[in-house]
């Protein structure tokens, strides 16, 4: 048969071997697979500018906005975004201030059925229990004017006051540093409280970098205000986060309640390795 224009003739035997030494590079080199970014992100309902990880397989995205001076008042504070996907109005997504999920401060959000959002900070433990809800010095206030749900969609926007220490995973004034996010498919139990029961993250989870020295902004006081003027209480029985188990970034390295709306969704940094699995 003749050969088409432009494709070279190989043998099974050269073939598999070009598969089997693309597999092996591809399994001793994880980083590259792994090695995800944030990227540039402007809000269009409030102006923010986020650095952005966005999963293009899993529709996952966290933002993050930091004040830019790092020895002012909001220093330890941050504004983010999570939007991700649900599945007949169920699911849940939620960020890690480390690469880790297990000792540093967590954040997951899920929608209440009822056209609003339910926040709540935890911390686990192991990868098989639902980590429990946790308080502290940090706080989160919603921003209402950012955030929405419908059936499909969750857009959650946020000021995080109190969240950068190095007793939680991550201290402000760090330029970069990785994070984690996780994302799942299945139903919140008790999803009209924060304390709410989540299952495992199903639709994946992983770790990136984060741009934090691009995420400073001399506007951050501008649209912190946007957030409500109160923070969300916990549930009751939450437990006080434990600072021995955060790990996590220092000072300095190289480098729930509800509220209600439409959706939106799109932008950031991309994941185009297709490596936002549960398979590390």
């Amino acid at each position: 048969m003749p050969q088409p224009r432009g494709v070279s003739r190989q043998t099974p035997t050269t073939s598999l071997l070009r598969i089997f030494s693309v597999a092996t590079a591809f399994l001793l080199t994880p980083a590259l697979a792994q090695k995800k970014v944030t990227a540039p992100f402007v809000d269009q309902e409030t102006g923010i500018s986020f650095q952005r990880f966005f999963g293009a397989k899993t529709g996952f995205g966290f933002g993050i906005a930091l004040p830019a001076d790092t020895a002012s008042l909001s220093a330890n504070s941050f504004i983010g975004q999570l939007t991700f996907p649900l599945v007949n109005g169920a699911g849940w997504g939620g960020w890690s201030l480390t690469g880790d999920m297990e000792g540093p401060l967590l954040m997951v959000a899920w929608s209440d059925g009822k056209g609003g959002v339910i926040s709540s900070f935890r911390q686990a433990f192991n990868e098989d229990d639902n980590p429990p809800e946790v308080t502290g010095t940090f706080s989160v206030k919603p921003i209402a004017s950012a955030t929405a749900t419908n059936n499909t969609f969750l857009t959650y926007s946020f000021l995080c006051e109190g969240c950068l220490d190095a007793g939680f995973g991550l201290g402000p004034g760090v330029a970069s540093t990785e994070m984690g996010w996780a994302l799942a498919s299945t139903a919140v139990r008790n999803a009209a409280t924060s304390a709410g029961v989540l299952g495992f993250h199903n639709s994946g989870f992983g770790g990136f970098q984060a741009d934090l020295a691009a995420a400073r902004s001399a506007e951050f006081d501008t649209w912190a205000a946007l957030a409500d003027a109160t923070p969300l209480p916990a549930a009751a029985g939450a437990r006080e986060f434990a600072l021995d188990q955060a790990g996590g970034s220092g000072a300095t390295t190289g480098g729930g309640a509800t509220t209600g709306g439409g959706a939106t969704a799109g932008g950031g940094g991309d994941d185009s390795d297709d490596d936002d699995s549960d398979d590390d």
